[in-house]
């Protein structure tokens, strides 16, 4: 229905331009002219053009969508969902969302709660891909389309993603950056560095595998271990540091999968009972975080703190603008079914912090600056 009512658009527009050349023709002798007759034509053109232009805005409106997040565990998660709320019905739609809590079981509930209201698209993060078969069928039975988001289910009518592992890859480069101007100096591969790992998700586990390849992107850093995190928490990430610092303060560097580990790492460091007050030698690197690990990231710039930087797969609002643009084009048939979505990367660190405080994107640095 879309698609023909924006043909109609293009018609109506097609004859505007006609008529609106006819009128103002110049006639043989040289003379102006302008006719009545061809300003009412044009007049009437324009008027149905914007009844048509409202016909399609109205296509929106009462249609619902749901997002079933992957957990509502860090700002970055509630940020992208109250965004994801505001794009959407900015766009006339009834947008909703649930929280996932890092559960498959949960998510399975929340997607047949939202089937049961009859959306008409379902977005899912899926903490479990393999899990969510028998409500991609679901929803294919009643006609709802589903959106895979990040993480690949077995079928879907869209799917919007990051490759998991080169976002991981672009956080250890830009890690290494960090490591090797710090430390240029130093031995070869004698920077410990220790990665603070959750690996509950398939996420997770495929970019703790890509960070513990940190020496493979530095010619300066040593791996020394992995800790897994039984959540992905600030709490998590402060015990992490405060069971490691107990016996071994040697490790000036950090590297995570997830914001809040990355936080909750940063406030022990930084916390009254912390053993350092000196973070020009220290440094955590995470992926994905929200204004607040910005805010933070700019501290490090005086060396106020050692939260250094983070990849990001886009601002909250470009994903969430991402995710309209998707769903618009998987209703009214622009995009095909089975479309793919690859999100871009952003880098924050000294650098770039302000541009992304600023304007909530970086533009100034892409992937090709560290490829």
């Amino acid at each position: 229905m879309k698609k023909k009512l924006l043909s109609m658009v293009m018609v109506v527009a097609t004859v505007a331009t006609m008529l609106a050349g006819c009128g103002s023709a110049a006639p043989a002798d040289g003379g102006q002219t302008t006719t009545e007759s061809g300003s009412a034509e044009q007049a009437a053109v324009t008027e149905q053009a914007q009844q048509v232009e409202e016909q399609v805005a109205a296509t929106t409106e009462g249609r619902k969508v749901g997002f079933v997040t992957f957990g509502l565990g860090g700002d970055f998660f509630q940020m992208l969902a109250d965004e994801y709320v505001k794009v959407f019905t900015e766009a006339g739609w009834d947008a909703q969302y649930a929280d996932g809590q890092f559960n498959p079981t949960t998510q399975i509930e929340a997607c047949e709660n939202y089937i049961a209201m009859g959306v008409d698209v379902l977005f899912c993060w899926s903490v479990a891909p393999e899990a969510m078969d028998g409500v991609v069928a679901e929803c294919k039975e009643k006609g709802i389309k589903f959106i895979a988001f990040v993480a690949p289910t077995s079928e879907y009518d869209a799917v919007m993603i990051s490759d998991d592992a080169e976002l991981a890859d672009y956080a250890c480069k830009l890690a290494a950056k960090w490591i090797d101007k710090t430390y240029a100096d130093a031995e070869d591969h004698s920077v410990p560095v220790v990665v603070l790992s959750c690996r509950t998700a398939d996420t997770g586990v495929v970019q703790a595998d890509e960070l513990d390849k940190i020496e493979n992107f530095s010619t300066k850093a040593k791996f020394v271990k992995e800790i897994e995190c039984q959540d992905e928490t600030v709490d998590d990430g402060m015990k992490a540091l405060e069971n490691l610092y107990a016996t071994d303060q040697s490790v000036k560097v950090f590297l995570t999968a997830h914001s809040s580990i990355a936080t909750g790492a940063n406030n022990y460091l930084t916390g009254l009972s912390s053993p350092v007050q000196d973070y020009k030698d220290m440094a955590i690197f995470a992926i994905n975080g929200d204004n607040a690990m910005g805010e933070l990231i700019k501290t490090s710039v005086n060396d106020e703190c050692p939260l250094r930087g983070m990849v990001m797969t886009g601002s909250v609002n470009d994903t969430a603008s991402e995710m309209l643009f998707v769903c618009n084009g998987i209703m009214d048939g622009s995009l095909e079914s089975g479309h793919v979505q690859k999100a871009g990367t952003l880098f924050v660190d000294a650098d770039t912090v302000d541009e992304y405080l600023s304007t909530g994107t970086v533009k100034s640095v892409s992937n090709a600056d560290f490829d």
